[in-house]
């Protein structure tokens, strides 16, 4: 079965989905998934309305209850998400000229209103861009909750591909995919075969090929985007 984060709309609805599991994850103990298993709408209707009455029955003053204690890791990549999502939600709406969605208010920790606002709206010339950003944030979410993340293929053109000729030419293809690499860590590889970007831009190199770990994938979406932006 092919990978279902295969572009970033995929990416996109998958963070949507996982959100409360991630949010969850905050309660120390909490059981992690470690795979991808969709759920159908009935499933995340059913679910959606459990953890809506959860919170109610969960408030701060109510009787008997107090603060369970958090993970300050988990809820800190919670709250770096949420400021991601609101600025890629701010940019796509702004490139597609429709409404940009309220900055969330202190205490909200709801990403998914903006992660499904930039997935309804990304046109095909912000994807390529987004794509490193989404799944940055794809791979922050399944290190917190253990699952498998391998095979995704990113929406991107590898700038060190593009005009490299074998046979026939291969710029334009999208050659990147997200891999997990021996001892679980997730990198950005280059499968084209082809690609031998200058040393000062690899991250490190795999089977022979250039890849990036997830520490470098900021860096990267900032070079794609010079890459774009001087094309």
């Amino acid at each position: 079965m092919s990978d279902p984060r295969s572009d970033v709309r995929d990416g996109l609805a998958w963070l949507i989905e996982y959100w409360p599991d991630l949010l969850e994850a905050r309660l120390p103990g909490t059981p992690r998934p470690w795979r991808y298993e969709p759920l159908t709408a009935e499933q995340r209707a059913a679910r959606d309305e459990e953890a809506r009455q959860d919170r109610l029955e969960r408030t701060t003053d109510a009787l008997g209850e107090s603060p369970a204690p958090l993970d300050v890791g988990v809820l800190s990549t919670a709250l770096e998400l949420l400021v991601r999502a609101d600025d890629l939600a701010a940019e796509v709406a702004e490139h597609a000229g429709v409404d940009v969605l309220p900055p969330p208010r202190l205490g909200q920790l709801d990403a998914r209103p903006y992660l499904e606002h930039a997935r309804r709206h990304i046109t095909l010339d912000l994807e390529e861009r987004a794509a490193p950003i989404v799944a940055l944030m794809v791979g922050k979410v399944a290190a917190v909750l253990g699952l498998v993340v391998d095979g995704q293929l990113l929406a991107v053109v590898c700038p060190w591909c593009q005009g490299i000729t074998d046979d026939e030419p291969i710029g334009g293809a999208h050659t990147w995919r997200v891999r997990e690499l021996p001892g679980g860590q997730v990198a950005i590889v280059c499968e084209s075969g082809h690609c031998e970007p200058p040393a000062r831009e690899v991250g490190t190199w795999w089977g022979g090929r250039p890849c990036w770990p997830m520490s470098e994938w900021e860096r990267l979406a900032r070079l794609v985007s010079v890459g774009e932006a001087a094309a």
